[in-house]
């Protein structure tokens, strides 16, 4: 399938790009969803290999800092649009952490991943590399969250009744559209920001695609919170200090160390005048504290 509506970033001798066909669990008439991924591929030095998600309402090109700092230096970096969004829109029906999970499982055992992988995941995505990450305990070495939304939130119970409202096909892609600009908090939008804007708004156009959008912003993230505490991998999450998403930032990373207390391989940080995505945002600040992480794991 060669139907894509976003432009590659990566662009290697090694590199591959297509979609991934990823099993139903229910019956239709569509057997598999198709998954679109980014590979920077094998290198004789490969370090370590960077698995990454994006978020809600989001786009593979939010990770475009990423692949430019990290493949020259030796890592292996797969960039995935998440189901329903992107070049992923077609094929999928369900919209779940749980189900963004098995996508991530099914990148690792497809593109034979067998060693020295670091699961990356913004927004709900994060809950579903902890998910994942317990399946494959021996392959992933750690988990980096960015601006995570692991539990289910106070908002949650009052904003998920009128989603359906919000994110319907006459008017849910403008909303998005506006809403997704408020989750910057810098005077200064990142580079590449109207691009990239650009992206998830094609992608928008897409049917059914801001119907994704209502069905994972409804999805509940129970089975991610009862999974924390199993963590056995070392894991970072990185906030922005502005995020919307929390009514308490520091109270939202004081409530992740107190459930993985038990877990001495588990650290938060906040970034200042920072939104929902520091690795496009504060990309600077949040390439240090990554390759810190990246270091001390794989040393």
């Amino acid at each position: 399938m060669n139907r894509t509506i976003i432009k590659n970033l990566i662009s290697t001798n090694q590199a591959f790009s297509g979609h991934l066909d990823i099993p139903r669990t229910n019956g239709s008439k569509m057997k598999t969803g198709k998954l679109y991924i980014e590979d920077s591929g094998e290198t004789q030095d490969t370090r370590g290999v960077l698995v990454c998600f994006p978020g809600i309402g989001d786009v593979r090109t939010s990770f475009r800092f990423l692949v430019d700092t990290f493949v020259p230096k030796g890592y292996r970096v797969i960039i995935a649009d998440i189901r329903g969004m992107g070049d992923s829109w077609e094929g999928f029906n369900e919209f779940t952490p749980e189900s963004v999970a098995t996508d991530i499982s099914e990148v690792i055992k497809q593109r034979q991943l067998t060693q020295n992988v670091i699961l990356v995941g913004n927004s709900l995505s994060a809950g579903s590399c902890i998910l994942s990450a317990a399946q494959h305990s021996n392959i992933v070495k750690g988990i980096i969250m960015l601006g995570p939304i692991i539990h289910d939130l106070p908002a949650d119970k009052y904003f998920r009744p009128i989603s359906h409202l919000l994110f319907n096909r006459i008017w849910g892609s403008t909303l998005w559209s506006g809403y997704y600009a408020g989750l910057y908090k810098r005077d200064t939008k990142p580079t590449g920001y109207e691009n990239h804007l650009n992206d998830i708004k094609k992608s928008l156009r897409k049917s059914k695609v801001i119907g994704s959008v209502g069905k994972f912003i409804r999805a509940p993230k129970n089975g991610v919170e009862n999974s924390i505490p199993n963590l056995t991998c070392p894991t970072i999450a990185i906030y922005g200090d502005q995020d919307p998403d929390f009514s308490d930032v520091p109270k939202e990373k004081e409530w992740l160390l107190n459930k993985t207390k038990g877990h001495r391989n588990v650290d938060a940080f906040i970034l200042e005048k920072v939104g929902h995505y520091p690795h496009v945002e504060a990309f600077d600040e949040t390439k240090s504290i990554i390759e810190q992480f990246l270091n001390r794991i794989l040393e």
